[in-house]
């Protein structure tokens, strides 16, 4: 029995240990076969990420909220799956350029889109318009939300994901590619002065990445691209295709969840803005606009990072300007929100993250300061500004002050501009860009809102400064004369003036209750008065004479006196100027050249906008101003009178034959002018343009009015017994062309028999000078009407205006000016003169 027990004991425990034997043995077979998957599924996952990237040296990777990887010539996303929904910005913008106008502007128009995934898919979804709807009425928001759905815009293949599955990553090397529109889009931009941008083809064989980026919240690719050009030249297609290089740069920024309140915009308020359908009214919609500001608050100012390789003059200048826009603010009870820091030292530090506000050193051959704004178009609000300090800024003191300020400020008076002089510049163009960072947008009415004795005057321009607006284009106070400087006279734009201070408060100043309403009745509480007047460009043919570019003051003739007499100052004394031989000859030759700019594109233009002109304000039932209103007929005769006056008695240019050497083996500038059509060109670009202010004006300076007084001007000197000189045969020669281009019919009768006819006057088309100096080098008017826009957007055409039929007009004036020139002919002294007569004669006989 006892050994039976002791047996069976064995076998127990011999039993035991086997079965714990195979428990361990299958526990460990079972974790071997678990680690084996762990392993296969590990594996599977890396490889499929190894597969995009397999030869690491071609590799880059950048992370943050996002990371991108640059791999050969593509570039891969890694997005976080959590953020599939989100809402994205998409943001290009021209950080270099072969063409320095172009440099500092965007690329494209900012795009909002969402980022989507399916199983297989990464989506880029077109959100729904921004809307406003009833806010009491529950229905209606339900109803649009089950209405409405993000349209799908592009799609990518997911490639795989990340080994912790949070993350799924994509080839969106396309969607970065400068044929993309969002990308790349110059479409109607300005190009070397008088052009248009048609469209920009990129060639890829000449494009390339540069790096790509991650950041906090966004991540960006720099690429170089060169891209093919279509041009035109005041709407004419031009058969030469110029190729631009551009660095680019393409941002990818998540948006906050949490929105910015908005504010709504008005078209008397010169702001920026972004758009949204109203459906408040059940019985229609309209569009609406809300303002571009910042988010500023005490815990959020905001702050601009400053390159430290700008110089401390110069940065000095660059904070003056930023205080200059705080005393503004703290008038309004908000502090001091601009702060100005220097670039941290900071390894985390990065200027070129485009989500921070940066002031940068351009060095590069562009002589203006840049901006550009970064703005969320769901609210408007302003997420960065990007400014560019040029290290050439004397080239543009030089450029533009010279000829405005030299007899009125000796600092001007040499090639070698003092470095207080740039600062004060710098100081100016500061203001305008960091009224741009704020919500401000171009005024061009600033400069027209006071009178020449204003702007002559110590004690109201130290008060008010010498414009309404520093976001007009206006730099110096040109109106000055000699003696003004000592007498305390403001000569350059040195703070905000009254309208910028206005548009501040309405963008920021704090408002309870009914703040539509008071919105509404801040933007109209200075109705009437042109210190508050924001001025938009205005189309061709409704010309708003307060609106253009380079203009200052509201007396046209004053101004014109003013420009003219600093000009003959130059032309007097600026030899005098140039015997240090290391000066640069390219400047030293093209200092007359700048006088004929000065005459033309900021003298004469400026000026002639008055002849048909009509002053355009914004509609309102409560308004004391009419909507439209013409120039009176007596302005506009003075204007005109009195550029016959300035620019056919223009012996003065040469006069001083060592001015005219300046730039080489020069006989006459006066005879170029006349030979290139000018002042006559603009003249007659004027006449094509005077139909809406004929048709406003209850005593209207009609168009055949306007064409007898040119008549009488031209032939003067035949009706009063004496032969046509030579500068006023090429202002006939231009009259008669441009008479016969303005006709339909007898346009086609001229081309019918003209065939191998050249003109008097020299080929304006083929004249590379002129396409050097940024001049108009065409003498046709065909009006062109744009898209209609309403509200916020300037005025691009006038609803079911149509323009006016003159070719009557011009025919009678063909048949006048032919017995004129019969008459002309009698009193010529030689067969020269006779010839050139009759040349004219055939012109015109050969269409009536």
């Amino acid at each position: 029995m006892k050994k039976l027990f002791l047996w069976l004991m064995a076998g127990l425990l011999i039993i035991g240990s086997t079965n714990e034997a195979n428990a361990r043995s299958k526990k460990k077979k079972g974790k071997a076969k678990t680690e084996q998957q762990a392993d296969s599924v590990q594996k599977k996952k890396k490889s499929v990420y190894d597969k995009l990237f397999k030869d690491k040296k071609k590799h880059t990777v950048s992370k943050g909220t996002i990371t991108i990887h640059q791999y050969d010539a593509k570039i891969y996303l890694e997005i976080p799956v959590k953020l599939m929904g989100r809402d994205f910005l998409v943001h290009s913008a021209i950080t270099g350029s072969s063409d320095i106008s172009l440099t500092g502007t965007k690329a494209a128009q900012s795009r909002y889109l969402i980022i989507d995934k399916t199983d297989s898919l990464v989506l880029f979804r077109d959100p729904k318009y921004n809307i406003r709807l009833n806010e009491e009425d529950d229905n209606q928001k339900e109803a649009f939300d089950l209405s409405r759905s993000n349209a799908i815009y592009k799609t990518f293949p997911i490639e795989g994901y990340t080994s912790d599955s949070t993350s799924v990553v994509f080839n969106a090397t396309s969607y970065f590619a400068c044929s993309n529109k969002d990308v790349l889009n110059l479409a109607g931009r300005s190009y070397g002065g008088m052009l248009t941008i048609i469209s920009a083809s990129p060639q890829s064989k000449t494009s390339f990445i540069d790096s790509a980026d991650a950041f906090d919240n966004c991540v960006s690719v720099t690429q170089n691209c060169t891209a093919k050009l279509s041009i035109s030249i005041m709407g004419f297609v031009s058969k030469e295709q110029p190729e631009l290089t551009m660095s680019v740069q393409t941002t990818l920024a998540l948006l906050a969840e949490d929105k910015m309140s908005t504010r709504e915009a008005n078209p008397r308020v010169g702001t920026g803005f972004i758009s949204y359908t109203d459906y408040r009214n059940e019985k229609r919609f309209k569009k609406g606009y809300y303002v571009t500001r910042r988010n500023i608050t005490s815990q959020q100012p905001v702050i601009f990072y400053l390159d430290t390789l700008i110089q401390d003059s110069w940065s000095q200048a660059i904070r003056k300007s930023a205080d200059e826009w705080n005393k503004v603010f703290n008038e309004l009870g908000m502090g001091e929100p601009i702060l100005i820091k220097p670039y941290e030292k900071d390894s985390t530090f990065r200027a070129n993250n485009p989500m921070i506000n940066t002031i940068a050193f351009l060095n590069n051959n562009n002589s203006e300061v840049t901006a550009y704004n970064v703005t969320d178009l769901r609210t408007g609000e302003i997420l960065s500004t990007k400014i560019g300090v040029p290290r050439d800024l004397a080239f543009s003191v030089r450029r533009n002050g010279v000829y405005q300020m030299a007899e009125v400020d000796p600092r001007f008076r040499t090639y070698y501009i003092a470095d207080e002089v740039i600062c004060e510049n710098l100081t100016a163009r500061m203001l305008k860009a960091f009224g741009l960072s704020l919500g401000l947008a171009t005024n061009l009415a600033g400069s027209a809102a006071y009178s020449p004795e204003e702007l002559r005057s110590p004690e109201f321009t130290q008060k008010y400064g010498i414009t309404a607006s520093v976001m007009d284009n206006v730099l110096y106070n040109y109106l000055a004369q000699p003696g003004d400087k000592e007498k305390g006279v403001v000569l350059i734009v040195n703070k905000p003036g009254v309208c910028d201070a206005f548009t501040l408060k309405y963008l920021y100043a704090a408002i309870g209750e009914n703040e539509s309403d008071i919105l509404k009745k801040w933007a109209m509480e200075h109705d009437g008065d042109p210190r508050y007047f924001y001025g938009k460009r205005s189309p061709a043919y409704a010309t708003d004479p307060r609106c253009q570019n380079y203009d200052l003051g509201n007396d046209p003739i004053a101004a014109l006196d003013a420009q003219i007499s600093h000009v003959k100052y130059i032309v007097k004394n600026s030899p005098d100027w140039f015997h240090d031989d290391n000066i640069p000859n390219d400047y030293r030759e093209l200092f007359p050249d700048f006088v004929i700019i000065e005459l033309i594109n900021k003298t004469l233009s400026p000026v002639s906008s008055y002849i048909g002109g009509i002053y355009i304000n914004e509609a309102n039932e409560k308004s004391s101003v009419p909507s439209y209103k013409s120039v009176p007929v007596d302005m506009q005769r003075k204007v005109l009178q009195k550029i016959f006056s300035t620019f056919y008695d223009l012996k003065w240019l040469d006069s001083n034959t060592d001015f005219l050497r300046l730039g080489g083996a020069n006989p006459e500038i006066s005879t170029w002018i006349y030979n290139n059509g000018y002042p006559m060109m603009s003249l007659m670009f004027r006449l094509m343009r005077m139909g809406l202010s004929v048709e406003k004006s209850a005593k209207p300076y009609t168009q055949e009015a306007y064409l007898n007084d040119i008549e009488k001007q031209l032939f003067k000197e035949s009706l009063n017994g004496k032969p046509l000189s030579s500068p006023m045969i090429s202002q006939i020669s231009v009259y008669i062309n441009s008479l016969k281009g303005m006709c339909p019919t007898l346009k086609a009768i001229d081309k019918a028999v003209s065939k191998g006819v050249t003109s008097l006057t020299v080929n304006e088309r083929n004249n590379h000078k002129l396409h050097m100096l940024e001049l108009p080098t065409t003498s046709s008017y065909d009006v062109t009407y744009s898209k209609v826009y309403a509200g916020m957007e300037p005025t691009n055409s006038i609803n079911f205006y149509s323009g006016t039929d003159i070719e009557a007009v011009c025919y009678d004036k063909l048949k006048s000016a032919r017995r004129h020139l019969m008459q002309a002919r009698s009193l010529a002294r030689n067969d020269i003169e006779r010839g050139k007569c009759d040349y004219l004669i055939t012109m015109i006989e050969r269409v009536l």
